[in-house]
C-alpha cells in the first residue's frame, strides 16, 4: 500500500498549487511580460520541487514498482529545471525594474544549459550530478540570484535618489520579499545543510511561499510586483516618447520655463508642440514623477545652486525662492526640506564657500 506522511502531502499540495497558479496567472487576459515570466518561473520551480517530493515518496515506499529508466528520467528532468530558475528569476527582476521591457531572442541563450540537460533526461547517469553537476546547478542559481539582487539594488538606488524610474516603494518591497524567499530556499537545498534541515524542508518552505503569493495576487492585485501602467492604452510610441523626452530636457536646460511661477502643464506642452496628455506620460514614465514634482525639482536644483553661489551670498532666501519660480515662501521651505532634509538657511550655512 502506498504510504505518504503529512509533511510530504503538504509539500505535494504546494507544488500542485504552484503549477495551478502559474497556469492561472498565464491565462489571465492582458497580462504584462513580467507576469508571463513570473508564471513560467512558478511552473519550473514547482516541477523542480515535485522532483524532491517524488524522491521522498520513493524513500517512504521503497517497494514501489518503477523501472530504472523511469526513475532516472524523473530525477534528471526535475533537476534540469533548476537551470531555468536562475535565468527566469533574473529576467523577472529586469522586466519589473526596466521601463518598457521587451523580451528579446538573445535572452534565450541563458536557457541553453536547461535545454540541453532536459533533452538528455533519459540518459544522464546519477554520477553526473554526484560528481559536480549538482554543485554546478546551485552555483548557476546563485549567479543569477546575485544578478537579480544587483538589479534590485540599482532600482532601490534610483528611487532613493529620485532618479529616472517608474518604480514604487511597494514594488521594491515585493522584490525584496522574493529575494528573501529565494535565499531561504537556496539555504534549505544546499547539499551541505541537508543533514541539518532534512530533504523535504525546502519543499515545505516553497509550499508556504506559494500560498502567500497566491493570496496576495488573487485578492485582486492586477500585476505581480509592478502596478498597472497608467498609460497602457496610450498610442504614444516608444520612439516618439524618447524624442519628446530629449526635447523636454533640452528646452528645460536652454529656456528654463520653470522660472515662470504660473507655468502649467498645458503651457509647457504648447511650448513643445505636443499635447498635455503625451507630455504628462513622458514625465511620469521617463522620470517617475508627476508634472509638479518634475517642475519643482528643477526649481529646487536652481535654488540649491544659488544658495551656494558667492555672487548671491547676500541675496535673501525669499528672493531666491521667487527668482526660481516659487510663488510661496512656505511651499518653498517645505519642498526644500523634503528634498534635502535641511532648511534653506541650514543648507546655505552648511554649503557656504569660505
Amino acid at each position: 500500500m502506498f504510504k505518504i506522511d503529512t509533511i510530504t502531502f503538504m509539500a505535494a499540495l504546494g507544488a500542485f498549487q504552484g503549477m495551478f497558479f502559474a497556469v492561472l496567472l498565464w491565462l489571465r487576459k492582458k497580462q504584462s511580460t513580467s507576469n508571463r515570466i513570473f508564471s513560467v518561473l512558478l511552473l519550473v520551480t514547482s516541477i523542480r520541487i515535485a522532483k524532491n517530493i517524488v524522491v521522498h515518496g520513493r524513500m517512504l515506499n521503497p517497494d514501489l514498482p518503477m523501472s530504472v529508466e523511469v526513475w532516472r528520467f524523473l530525477v534528471n528532468f526535475g533537476i534540469s529545471h533548476q537551470f531555468a530558475i536562475g535565468p527566469l528569476f533574473m529576467l523577472y527582476f529586469l522586466s519589473v525594474i526596466q521601463p518598457r521591457f521587451q523580451f528579446r531572442k538573445v535572452y534565450l541563450w541563458h536557457f541553453l544549459p536547461y535545454g540541453v540537460l532536459t533533452l538528455l533526461s533519459w540518459g544522464l547517469p546519477w554520477p553526473f550530478w554526484r560528481d559536480g553537476g549538482l554543485l554546478f546547478s546551485y552555483s548557476h542559481i546563485l549567479f543569477y540570484y546575485l544578478w537579480a539582487f544587483r538589479l534590485y539594488y540599482q532600482g532601490y538606488t534610483q528611487l532613493r535618489k529620485s532618479l529616472e524610474t517608474t518604480l514604487t516603494k511597494a514594488t521594491l518591497k515585493w522584490l525584496r520579499s522574493l529575494i528573501v524567499i529565494c535565499g531561504l530556499l537556496m539555504i534549505a537545498y544546499f547539499p551541505s545543510l541537508f543533514k541539518y534541515v532534512g530533504y523535504i524542508v525546502g519543499a515545505i518552505m516553497y509550499a508556504i511561499g506559494v500560498y502567500v503569493i497566491s493570496v496576495i495576487v488573487l485578492r485582486g492585485q492586477q500585476e505581480v510586483g509592478r502596478p498597472k501602467r497608467k498609460y497602457q492604452s496610450s498610442n504614444l510610441s516608444a520612439d516618439k516618447a524618447h524624442q519628446l523626452k530629449l526635447k523636454l530636457e533640452e528646452y528645460m536646460h536652454s529656456e528654463q520655463p520653470y522660472l515662470d511661477p504660473d507655468l502649467t502643464l498645458g503651457k509647457l506642452a504648447q511650448m513643445l508642440a505636443t499635447t498635455s496628455h503625451e507630455l504628462s506620460q513622458v514625465i511620469n514614465e521617463s522620470f517617475g514623477q508627476s508634472y509638479a514634482e518634475y517642475i519643482n525639482g528643477h526649481r529646487l536644483q536652481m535654488a540649491q545652486n544659488l544658495l551656494t553661489d558667492l555672487n548671491h551670498r547676500d541675496t535673501k532666501i525669499a528672493s531666491i525662492a521667487y527668482d526660481c519660480g516659487f510663488n510661496s515662501i512656505s511651499s518653498f521651505n517645505t519642498l526644500f526640506k523634503k528634498h534635502t532634509q535641511l532648511t534653506p538657511s541650514q543648507y546655505k550655512a552648511q554649503h557656504r564657500v569660505k
